[in-house]
């Protein structure tokens, strides 16, 4: 079964996840094993995801593990992202104790939403063999979600990210994201940087928003709910709008060798996220398509400490990254392929197989 050029081949970390999945599984009562595990739907509830503070939260929550069952729990996602990867979300959900000791003197009849206890983890389908499985780690500014195919392909995205306070003390979990925005905006010429500026206000939040799916034109929301004080309007919203086929800032092609390295080690750093085979087809897929077709968009202040965001748009890749509430300490980065998002490609790939085999 070829798949897009073989570009989403990684059979060591698919094997992993399914051997620690597998794993998991066993090692939970036959009540919590009904909670983790769900059917493999092409839609339906393995799209559902959401890195808000939800009231409710489908899955089975880090709270109710026993500690060898945490232990189970925290390998399959050591075995699904890359060790700086892991760091970055053992730090967000460290965040949430700092989150919930200031929203006890600022809103506490919220407060109780930002814990890390209250993390689920689903399971689509049976880990292992050559029917399509995946699973899910979602909790609040965290959103991990993986499809794999024949035992050997993965689609590693929606893969978000964030964190509030943006820094707090030693942990700063998104800091590199931030910095590497930053670095490539001062590596611009001045035409350059004001070709990338589309607007000098950013988004609330994503472009794309939290769907389960990029359609070809995608408008930010007026204003996102936890911070009603910030709006956009129409006009706003179509000028920061994400258009697939029409990529907005400054291309790839108008960038020097040394500014195009920047902007692909913007790339690399998302992609550092997930295992090494795994980032590395992702990087592979990217620089297949040419490193020339990117482009990097950017809204609000370019001053450190300000609201604003980025964008990096290619054939098949969309990374978002805001810090646009709380006046710029509130991150939010998104990982996503409008192609393969929950596995969409590969699965329509791993179907074409199954109907010729027939």
């Amino acid at each position: 079964m070829a798949i897009s050029g073989e570009l989403y081949l990684a059979p060591e970390t698919a094997a992993r996840m399914a051997a620690a999945a597998l794993a998991l599984r066993a090692g939970l009562g036959e009540a919590q094993r009904s909670v983790l595990d769900n059917e493999f739907e092409g839609d339906g509830v393995r799209r559902e995801w959401s890195y808000l503070p939800e009231p409710v939260r489908d899955g089975l929550p880090i709270g109710s593990l026993s500690d060898p069952q945490r232990k189970l729990a925290h390998e399959l996602i050591v075995a699904s992202v890359s060790m700086p990867g892991y760091a970055k979300v053992v730090s967000i959900m460290a965040m949430e104790h700092v989150r919930r000791a200031l929203m006890l003197a600022a809103a506490p009849q919220i407060a109780h939403l930002f814990d890390p206890e209250r993390y689920c983890f689903r399971v689509f389908g049976m880990p292992g063999g050559a029917q399509p499985w995946g699973w899910q780690l979602a909790g609040h500014h965290v959103s991990l979600n993986f499809t794999v195919t024949a035992g050997r392909y993965v689609s590693p995205t929606p893969c978000m990210l964030g964190s509030v306070p943006a820094g707090f003390g030693t942990l700063a979990p998104l800091a590199d994201d931030e910095e590497r925005g930053y670095a490539f905006m001062r590596a611009l010429t001045d035409a350059q940087r004001a070709a990338a500026v589309i607007y000098h206000r950013p988004p609330p939040d994503f472009a794309t928003r939290i769907l389960p799916r990029i359609g070809p034109v995608e408008l930010p929301d007026h204003v996102f709910e936890p911070e009603p004080g910030y709006t956009i309007s129409d006009s706003e919203r179509a000028i920061l709008s994400y258009v697939r086929d029409g990529p907005k800032g400054v291309p790839g092609s108008q960038l020097d060798a040394r500014q195009l390295d920047a902007l692909v080690g913007i790339v690399a750093g998302f992609a550092g996220r997930l295992p090494p085979e795994v980032a590395a087809a992702e990087l592979d897929r990217v620089l297949a398509a040419g490193a020339e077709r990117l482009a990097f968009a950017w809204a609000g202040s370019t001053a450190p400490g300000e609201r604003h965001y980025y964008r990096v748009q290619g054939p098949d890749l969309l990374i978002e990254h805001d810090n646009t509430q709380g006046g710029g300490d509130h991150i939010h980065s998104v990982w996503r392929n409008p192609a393969n998002d929950f596995g969409d490609d590969i699965l329509a790939a791993h179907y074409r197989a199954e109907h010729a085999a027939r």
